[in-house]
């Protein structure tokens, strides 16, 4: 079993420009109902980081948060993205490391953070587990998971972009497309117990603003021309066919007024 099954085929940065516009406030808001200011937190699986620096930078003052990644490309790329935040960031850390085997002692964190990880690990249950221990009693594990196979695109002429994402995740190693609505099953299997998961669902749209939107499917554009990731891995001829097409209707649908994507994210907080 891979450490990191999202980059196998290795690490590209064209991959983790698509995750480098989150925020607290745009992906992982459900967390700060409970999140306090002196609170030591993990963000397990932080990606190039902006999430991790957001929750430095602007919600925990007395606080501290560690990133982890098995990558090192991305531990450097988080670390670069610390540097230019623009005030210095004691309170965070960015270190190497396996979410099936965490560098902690047991009890150490007040909350653990993990957004759109589990989706794509091969044991996800090995992973929740390793995320409850090492959260101190009455600590939180806060995960937040897409649900790919419920992605929409509006009007109906841009519904092969929703098709697109369903279709790579069914060729990537282990992406589950319904991880969403399985989040709570999952934790249940984990041992969490039933009546300490609270669950919560949120809608990632875009379709208000015409420079979000140019964002968004230039960032898509780029990781399609460059990512690696195959529609079709055992037929060249049609995966190219379909890239291309789904290039085109990118750039469409990010110049049409009309257009809107939605992509429900399902959440749990469960208190140990």
């Amino acid at each position: 079993m891979s450490e990191q099954v999202y980059y196998s085929k290795g690490f590209k940065k064209s991959i983790s420009d698509t995750h480098a516009w989150r925020t607290v406030a745009n992906s992982s808001e459900f967390v700060v109902k409970v999140l306090k200011p002196n609170f030591k937190v993990l963000d397990a699986g932080c990606g190039p980081g902006s999430i991790t620096i957001d929750f430095a930078a602007n919600y925990l003052p007395q606080g501290s948060i560690v990133g982890i990644e098995p990558t090192q490309e991305l531990i450097d790329t988080a670390n670069v993205n610390k540097e230019k935040y623009g005030k210095p960031l004691d309170n965070l850390s960015f270190i190497k490391g396996s979410i099936y085997e965490l560098p902690f002692k047991d009890n150490t964190f007040d909350l653990v953070h993990v957004q759109q990880v589990i989706i794509h690990l091969q044991d996800p249950i090995r992973a929740l587990k390793e995320l409850k221990r090492v959260v101190k009693p009455n600590g939180f594990v806060c995960v937040r998971d897409a649900d790919l196979s419920s992605f929409l695109a509006y009007p109906e002429e841009y519904s092969l972009l929703g098709e697109h994402y369903a279709l790579k995740a069914k060729n990537a190693v282990s992406t589950d497309i319904k991880a969403g609505r399985k989040l709570r099953p999952k934790a249940l299997q984990a041992g969490y117990e039933s009546d300490k998961i609270r669950t919560s669902v949120s809608n990632w749209i875009c379709t208000d603003s015409i420079d979000a939107k140019h964002r968004w499917a230039a960032a898509t554009v780029a990781r399609l021309e460059s990512g690696g990731e195959k529609f079709y891995p055992e037929d060249d001829a049609k995966d190219k066919e379909l890239r291309e097409k789904v290039i085109e209707l990118w750039k469409k649908w990010s110049e049409d007024e009309t257009s809107m994507i939605n992509l429900p994210n399902y959440e749990i907080i469960y208190q140990k």
